[in-house]
């Protein structure tokens, strides 16, 4: 992920895909990653819109890979699938849903759960829904897994949203102008009423 977002979720930062050159602190002095992108592109930088990348700096010119730092990573098969294995995720199939619920604070090995369980077999349901009610923050690699999650879904004609997001976890969201392509639900009946309902899914 490129916009890289503080532990407290409250501030972010920009790092090129290419050569790792970090520019700290934005919350403060852009407000929100649509302005500070767009005032980066001015200064040269490239990429994606999104937050989750990939960017390129102005001295690097445009990104060459398609996924960021974070999402390369999480990519690499595991040598040790049952070290991926994790107690904090846990998903359940309902019907055209697949149900994510999230506890506690997320690890690395959390992230690649996450995203093996999201991208492994993915015909078997058309719609997300991940119930992070019971997590305090979300990091950058697990916001860049649940986009790359929703893209996925709506690439099948899914939609994809979340459940019960506390202040924190929707701030972050905010901040990084992601939440039109993670909504937010205050519960799963609400939540399976909309993913099945037709709405249109964010681009």
């Amino acid at each position: 992920m490129t916009a890289l977002l503080s532990r407290d979720g409250t501030d972010f930062s920009l790092v090129c895909d290419a050569c790792g050159s970090v520019v700290g602190n934005l919350a403060a002095s852009t407000g929100s990653w649509d302005v500070a992108w767009q005032l980066f592109s001015v200064d040269g930088w490239q990429g994606s819109d999104l937050a989750v990348g990939p960017h390129a700096c102005g001295r690097c010119g445009p990104p060459t890979v398609l996924t960021g730092v974070v999402a390369r990573t999480l990519d690499v098969p595991s040598l040790t699938p049952a070290g991926r294995g994790s107690s904090r995720v846990v998903t359940q199939l309902l019907s055209d849903v697949r149900a994510v619920y999230l506890r506690g604070d997320l690890l690395c090995a959390d992230d690649a759960r996450l995203w093996d369980m999201l991208s492994g077999d993915p015909g078997r349901c058309a719609h997300l829904m991940v119930d992070v009610s019971r997590v305090r923050r979300l990091t950058s690699a697990t916001v860049d897994v649940l986009v790359r999650a929703a893209h996925c879904a709506a690439e099948r004609g899914g939609r994809t949203c979340l459940v019960g997001a506390p202040a924190a976890v929707a701030a972050a969201l905010r901040l990084l102008c992601l939440d039109d392509v993670l909504p937010t639900h205050a519960d799963q009946v609400t939540a399976l009423e909309w993913l099945r309902a037709g709405h249109p899914v964010p681009s």
